[in-house]
């Protein structure tokens, strides 16, 4: 480790009370031997340490460096830990990186990744791994966004519970209307249908993609067998869906459900490229692509203004090949996130490859085990939903979160039995 790289410096941007808040850790800070200071441009912060120092670029402009200088005192007492808030600089002639909490709705959706009409007609579809094509060209005709998950329950709730109207409804009547319990959305050809975090198409308009052959317990074909109703394998099967693969590449990109018709692909997993312009240009890419951590931060921002709920539990898809145990034999540990803040703009000293300010949002996390998991979920008074997420995207978020844990100071990353972790949030183009 260079000397550099021995003071961490980590700042966040507190953009309701308009001040951003640093802390410093690294090697004895010995007394009257650390300082701090602003740059002349009011966009970095450097911190010594005797002959150590590191500069971090801040994630907006603060005061000017004189005005700092008051904000910046270090104790004389020896310390590891340094942390100061610095007021941003006056509004007029500045732009301000992150929409202030409590901004218009339309502000807020722009954490949405990739909407309908965000989305061009005509435009291809690839797999981001390897930019095998998906869907051609020209096939998709018109974008659609999905409503609500909720919406199919909220309706069937309506039409069982309408004032003046005791007739009773059964499933079939329901999914007769497109959306009872036993009803799912289908592609159509021509049409993509936007979801938070997917894209669904017809399987005639896809290509190059091949669903995974998943093996049934022994166990769950005697059931079957003896007609005592669907397997426990073959009911994870219908709710969750076949993991659909690359032909190249081999990567899991999306699932497709029991009846082979549609196929659902995941944003994460692929690009989007706009159709050519008569022959004037060639196709284009997005300019941004969501990564899976803008994803779950939609996800979980999106379950918390729904459902009110700020704790999730992340369910590795058990058609990925995820088991109850690990290869070790050891009880496989579940992630249980908590959406602490949802608007953080930050920068640290141990981002990789280049510090730059992020959109984010702050989480607490923790691992339980599955017991613990479906007593969270199913209790009376929960206030926690479940995301299933295919097991390899698990894995990955667990990483991520680990990683961006190692952004903060070592005194702020654990809060009680909690980690504290920081997931991307989309901006647009902006990303």
């Amino acid at each position: 480790m260079s000397q550099r790289d021995d003071i961490l410096i980590y700042a966040e941007l507190l953009s309701n009370v308009r001040r951003v808040s640093v802390a410093c850790d690294g090697p004895l800070f010995g007394a009257n031997a650390a300082s701090a200071s602003v740059s002349a441009d009011s966009l970095s912060l450097t911190v010594r340490n005797h002959e150590i120092e590191n500069t971090l670029q801040l994630p907006d402009r603060v005061v000017a460096a004189e005005d700092a200088a008051q904000f910046l005192r270090v104790q004389n007492k020896p310390s590891r830990c340094y942390e100061w808030s610095l007021p941003l600089a006056p509004p007029s002639g500045r732009v301000t990186r992150e929409a202030p909490r409590g901004a218009a709705p339309e502000a807020q959706a722009a954490a949405t990744p990739w909407t309908a009409q965000d989305l061009v007609a005509g435009s291809s579809i690839h797999c981001r791994g390897c930019q095998t094509t998906l869907v051609a060209g020209g096939k998709i005709e018109t974008w659609k966004d999905l409503p609500s998950e909720n919406w199919a329950e909220m309706m069937e709730f309506w039409h069982c519970h309408k004032p003046h109207d005791h007739e009773h409804h059964d499933d079939h009547g329901l999914a007769s209307r497109g959306y009872g319990a036993n009803s799912r959305l289908s592609g159509q050809e021509g049409v993509g249908l936007v979801d938070l975090t997917s894209l669904l198409f017809s399987q005639s308009d896809c290509s190059d993609i091949t669903p995974s052959t998943i093996p049934i317990s022994s166990d769950s074909l005697e059931v079957e067998k003896a007609g005592l109703g669907p397997s426990n394998d073959s009911t994870r099967l219908a709710n969750h869906g076949i993991p659909l693969s690359c032909d190249n590449c081999h990567c899991e990109i999306g699932v497709s459900h029991q009846d082979q018709t549609s196929a659902t692909l995941f944003k994460w997993t692929i690009s989007i490229r706009g159709p050519t312009v008569s022959d004037k240009s060639s196709s284009t890419s997005l300019s941004s692509e969501p990564s899976l951590s803008q994803c779950v931060s939609a996800m979980l921002m999106t379950t918390l203004s729904r459902s009110a709920c700020s704790k999730t539990i992340i369910i590795p898809s058990i058609v990925s090949g995820t088991r109850s145990q690990t290869d070790t034999g050891e009880e496989q540990q579940l992630l249980h996130i908590w959406l602490f803040n949802q608007d953080i703009t930050f920068t640290s000293t141990n981002q990789q490859p280049e510090q730059r300010p992020v959109c984010a949002v702050k989480v607490f996390y923790r691992f339980v085990n599955q017991a613990e998991a479906d007593k969270l979920v199913e209790s009376m008074t929960s206030d926690v939903q479940d995301i299933t997420l295919p097991a390899a995207a698990a894995t990955q978020l667990r990483e991520e979160l680990e990683k961006s844990n190692g952004y903060l100071p070592k005194p702020m990353r654990n809060f009680a039995q909690w980690r504290i972790g920081l997931l991307e949030k989309w901006k647009g183009g902006h990303n």
